[in-house]
């Protein structure tokens, strides 16, 4: 789907993209002893904890996730972004391209899905310039 396409859709289209996008299902054709049914409308869920058993490894596991949607060009538009968790709460940080100052977005409880659906508006949704 192209970034085109999805600024067409409504919010909860959107979601669901990203729901899709994020979804177990390679993995649950190969799962045994389990309702496949169920199993596919589960997601990949960032770790919110803001602890790691290895340094860095909450940091890299959340950027996996943010990177499912690099096609879309979600990074042609900053310097920098990335996300910061603390005992489930979020920051999102960008810091766009021509803009010197760094932004903080405080993202309250907000889930995967509708933190990944802020960093569209932020970038792939906002007519801001790209590189």
């Amino acid at each position: 789907m192209t970034i085109e396409t999805l600024r067409t859709l409504s919010k909860n289209e959107v979601k669901k993209f990203i729901r899709e996008r994020l979804a177990f299902n390679e993995i649950a054709d190969q799962v045994r002893y389990v309702d496949r049914d169920v199993f596919k409308k589960e997601h990949r869920r960032f770790n919110m904890t803001g602890y790691d058993d290895i340094q860095g490894e909450t940091s890299m596991f959340n950027k996996a996730i943010i990177d499912e949607f690099v096609d879309l060009g979600i990074y042609d538009y900053t310097e920098e972004l990335y996300l910061n968790f603390n005992k489930g709460h979020g920051t999102l940080h960008l810091k766009y391209f021509d803009d010197n100052k760094n932004q903080e977005i405080e993202l309250g409880g907000d889930g995967t899905t509708e933190i990944i659906y802020r960093i569209f508006e932020k970038t792939v949704f906002s007519d801001l310039s790209k590189r």
